[in-house]
């Protein structure tokens, strides 16, 4: 469920997020990534995905809200996956 005030995810878009959230979930000693691992995290999850894609749904999840960088990191704003587990 998105959060109050953004737009659900498209689905391929939902696709690109959840590994990054899930990844950071579940590492208790860090709670960013950066680029070059979030595009590996990405395509790890989505073979199908070209490189085009995993930039493209980056940029819209910095874009909308669900990510934000600093220092060339990125942080998810607000977990979504583990409230629904």
């Amino acid at each position: 469920m998105p959060p109050e005030g953004h737009p659900s995810l498209p689905g391929w878009i939902e696709d690109a997020y959840f590994p990054l959230e899930r990844y950071l979930c579940n590492q208790s000693d860090q709670d960013s990534v950066t680029h070059r691992q979030a595009t590996d995290l990405i395509a790890e999850a989505n073979p199908d995905f070209r490189d085009a894609d995993i930039d493209h749904s980056l940029s819209y999840l910095l874009d909308h809200g669900w990510l934000y960088e600093v220092d060339g990191q990125l942080f998810v704003t607000e977990f979504h996956e583990s409230e629904s587990e």
